[in-house]
């Protein structure tokens, strides 16, 4: 049996020790920033969401700044809708530009989100026929009835992908598979709404760009603690150890009462000023999680009873997290 397998097997509260942390690290979400925790910020737009998608309703963009949180979150709602909505067809799409307009790049989009063989070909009337028949197939096979389409990044779209977007949509409504659209973008997307307007692009706006919806960061300390509770008791690695994120990285100050909560106020601070002109949209989940994912990682072999982040801790996480960021940007 794989040494991992065993550790499983015997991983409790008691037993769990540096060592074994040290022989799962390699996998631990928290390395790749391949994680989702149900945050207060999460909850109130999936509750949103939902009601959209049991209504029916469509036209819904949630916008805000960049990094804060916006990718995470649309991959949340896309996991969350298909436990809720199990008779519900759900494809999560994240756009790119397409360097100039042309009557193929809104449909390729869509069939390369669901990994389809042909989305390469050039004629955009194949290319349509595919995109329709391969949502339509997929839907039915689960009696679906109403298909969710989820756009990360909508900002990047121009006004020929829209149009192809109508049609897509139209054509779904036509074989009686009602789509809902719900969508992600930067601040932009309100220009681009108020150009379709000029232009009395209604059938556009009407279907994707109805309602704007501001997306918040983290908006305050409160909501911050809830989050670093979820670290420290709403998390678990590896799956059905019982062991939290929290927990995993400092099993020894973990037992002696160690929690991220604790520092909330500490954290907040430094973070909230460091977010500088954009903190009145909230500071960006994604500075957040880096700090917290350098915490945890950078501290972990200082582990004991009587472990404690001080100052000096808090401001090397947050520089950390700010420099990783940029870097991002950059690539």
């Amino acid at each position: 049996m794989p040494a991992d397998k065993r550790d499983n097997i015997r991983l409790s509260g008691s037993a769990f020790d540096a060592d074994m942390r040290e022989r799962l690290l390699a996998g631990h979400p928290i390395r790749e920033g391949e994680y989702t925790l149900p945050t207060p910020m999460m909850q109130r737009t999936y509750a949103l969401v939902r009601e959209l998608v049991w209504a029916r309703r469509t036209g819904t963009v949630f916008y805000s700044s960049p990094r804060m949180g916006k990718t995470r979150c649309a991959r949340a709602i896309r996991d969350l809708l298909r436990a809720e909505f199990p008779n519900i067809y759900v494809t999560l799409l994240s756009t790119r530009p397409s360097g100039r307009p042309n009557t193929s790049h809104m449909l390729r989009l869509i069939l390369e989100a669901e990994s389809h063989v042909l989305s390469k070909r050039p004629d955009p009337n194949l290319l349509f026929g595919n995109a329709v028949a391969d949502i339509r197939v997929k839907a039915g096979r689960i009696g679906a009835k109403q298909y969710v389409l989820l756009i990360d990044e909508m900002q990047l779209l121009n006004d020929a992908d829209l149009q192809q977007l109508v049609c897509f949509h139209n054509e779904l409504e036509m074989q009686h598979l009602k789509m809902t659209a719900i969508s992600f973008a930067q601040p932009e997307i309100l220009h681009r709404r108020t150009s379709l307007l000029a232009n009395n692009a209604r059938q556009i706006i009407g279907r994707f760009l109805s309602d704007t919806l501001q997306f918040d960061g983290c908006c305050s300390e409160g909501d911050f603690g809830d989050l670093l509770r979820c670290y420290d008791l709403a998390s678990e690695y590896p799956e059905g150890s019982g062991i939290t994120y929290t927990q995993f990285f400092f099993p020894v100050a973990f037992r002696a009462g160690f929690r991220l909560e604790t520092y909330r106020t500490a954290l907040w601070d430094i973070l909230h000023r460091a977010a500088g002109s954009i903190a009145d949209q909230g500071v960006p989940m994604e500075h957040i999680c880096l700090t917290i994912e350098d915490l945890l990682l950078s501290l972990r072999r200082q582990d004991h009873p009587g472990f404690r982040i001080d100052g000096e801790d808090i401001d090397a996480a947050v520089s950390a997290s700010r420099l990783r960021s940029f870097s991002d940007v950059l690539n």
